[in-house]
């Protein structure tokens, strides 16, 4: 990933066969943000995306190969079990026009993707919530 731009705002792109969501974490951890908002586009190939079952308290996971346009990529930052932890949902167009999202939980970098992260100051975090089964933002 190479960085453009460093300062409030933060402008990175990243490069073919870079996997997104563990490169912006390592990022986002060697640069002790912990609390943020990111927005990205780009291309993206082999990419697992989730959709929550709120009755059974976990995800169905899909897995994509082929090369899909990264339409809309958003997400946050914060502490989860003191770790800086990303939360990212993404709409993603495909050959055929039409258009698959859900939570993005890996994506291998195609062509490229542009990404703008806003840090923010103090700290957001994450906890366990009993009735949704899922790390919720408490502060």
């Amino acid at each position: 990933m190479k960085v453009i731009l460093e300062g409030e705002v933060i402008v990175a792109a990243m490069e073919i066969g870079e996997e997104l969501i563990s490169t912006l974490t390592d990022y986002v951890q060697q640069k002790k943000i912990t609390a943020g908002s990111l927005n990205a586009i780009g291309a993206l190939r082999n990419f697992e995306l989730g959709y929550y079952y709120l009755d059974q308290k976990e995800y169905g996971r899909k897995r994509f190969e082929p090369i899909s346009e990264l339409i809309v990529c958003s997400g946050n930052i914060a502490l989860r079990d003191g770790k800086p932890f990303l939360h990212v949902h993404a709409a993603l167009g495909q050959e055929n026009f039409t258009v698959v999202g859900g939570h993005l939980f890996s994506g291998i970098v195609a062509v490229t993707v542009e990404v703008i992260l806003r840090p923010m100051n103090g700290e957001m975090k994450r906890s366990y919530n009993e009735r949704t089964g899922l790390y919720l933002l408490d502060r």
